[in-house]
């Protein structure tokens, strides 16, 4: 960074991306609201999969049965008064449904092949694993990946139902759909998930419908949580400002907040356009962004006050901000780019609530370093004409140093 950069000939423009992006947010915000998830939107998360049924399987010995997983990989567990005997089915020695349905045989379960065709790698274990094996049938579905079902397909079976949203997960070919569907005041979990089902199975084969993942919340909870979450922040919020006034100065602590308050409403405004879902893990997101911009705020604000103690009487305030800056810019950068470099894999190669928050951070940390190299010293520069940040008595008391009202 150049030493003739100075910061604070910015500070008039530096604000308007800021101010454009939380304005399209607003405009967002009430004309389509929050993609809100299951934990502040009551009602059911169910992940499904349209996949048809490979084979029957039945047990009508004495020990107890159970089909599993390992790995992957079909697991039976034989349980009896001798102990317990465990049998894998990998998918490598039995690549077909039929070969599967042979082996099986062989370990004294029942089977009957529907399509004999299907690979043994492609098993869907849903809610439904581990299987207890009876006398009664029970189907195991294998995803085809030849015909896959069209999300238009899923979103009119369930179009009667109100407030619902259906997106896929993973490759089309996997037919792996998510549905969310907002519960009435009186609804439970069992009625909603009764309601989904019932509405698919006129559109589907029943037997194809596998439920992989289901959650519901109620609406008493979600409203408690949210409440809850907000009152974190503002917690965090006012304890910052606290420590912020004693440790420096109001001008400090005031900057820093409102520089933090910046950092909130551009998240916010980032997740309602590009639709992200709103849920605990934005938080999550929001709190550990507001740690990771404080600390990079504290770092140039601490340079300021380290500077104004060992001034050159020729250089202002306004000077002392923007070398200050300069001293703290070259971290700030490796520090953003290096915790960038920890994040942006997570959001490529991860999935669900993991590459949620990885995203958030992502935009978080970019947006954090801005603010605390343009907005942050932007205010502390207007601040300063009410709390004069020069204003530093130099005291001998065991080689500290006075400023405001703390010792450093």
């Amino acid at each position: 960074m150049k030493k003739s950069f100075d910061v604070l000939k910015y500070k008039l423009i530096a604000p308007i991306p800021s101010i454009a992006i939380v304005l399209i947010g607003l405009v967002m915000f009430f004309a389509i609201g929050f993609n809100a998830g299951i934990d502040f939107a009551a009602g059911l998360s169910e992940r499904i999969q349209i996949a048809p049924v490979g084979l029957y399987v039945s047990y009508e010995g004495s020990d107890d049965a159970v089909l599993g997983t390992q790995g992957g990989s079909l697991v039976l567990t034989s349980r009896n008064a001798s102990g317990v005997q465990t049998r894998v089915f990998d998918a490598s020695q039995y690549p077909t449904v039929s070969e599967l349905a042979k082996a099986l045989g062989e370990s004294g379960i029942k089977t009957e092949v529907k399509d004999g065709s299907l690979k043994t790698s492609a098993l869907v274990f849903g809610s439904g694993f581990p299987l207890r094996l009876s006398g009664t049938k029970q189907r195991l579905n294998f995803s085809s990946g030849s015909a896959a079902v069209s999300i238009s397909a899923v979103r009119s079976a369930l179009s009667s139902l109100n407030s619902v949203n259906v997106q896929i997960v993973g490759e089309p070919a996997d037919s792996i759909f998510q549905i969310r569907l907002r519960a009435s005041e009186d609804g439970s979990q069992k009625s909603t998930e009764q309601a989904v089902s019932s509405q698919l199975e006129k559109s589907f084969d029943r037997e194809e419908i596998v439920v992989l993942q289901s959650d519901f919340v109620g609406p008493k909870f979600s409203s408690s949580l949210f409440t809850s979450s907000i009152k974190a922040i503002l917690v965090v919020m006012v304890l910052i400002l606290i420590y912020i006034s004693f440790r420096f100065r109001l001008a400090y602590a005031i900057s820093s907040v409102v520089a933090l308050t910046h950092d909130i409403l551009m998240m916010l405004s980032f997740i309602v356009i590009f639709r992200l879902e709103v849920s605990s893990t934005t938080v999550a997101a929001v709190l550990t962004i507001i740690g990771y911009s404080l600390n990079a705020t504290i770092v140039i604000f601490d340079r300021v006050r380290e500077n104004i103690l060992n001034r050159d009487k020729s250089l202002s305030v306004d000077e002392i901000i923007a070398k200050s800056v300069r001293d703290s810019f070259t971290r700030t950068i490796i520090t953003s780019v290096t915790t960038l470099f920890a994040v942006i894999p997570l959001a490529i190669f991860s999935s669900g609530s993991i590459r949620l928050f990885a995203i958030n951070l992502i935009w978080g940390v970019i947006v954090g370093a801005y603010s605390s190299n343009f907005i942050a010293p932007a205010l502390l520069h207007y601040l300063h004409a009410f709390d004069a940040i020069d204003k530093v008595k130099k005291k001998k008391e065991d080689e500290s140093y006075h400023i405001g009202d703390a010792y450093v």
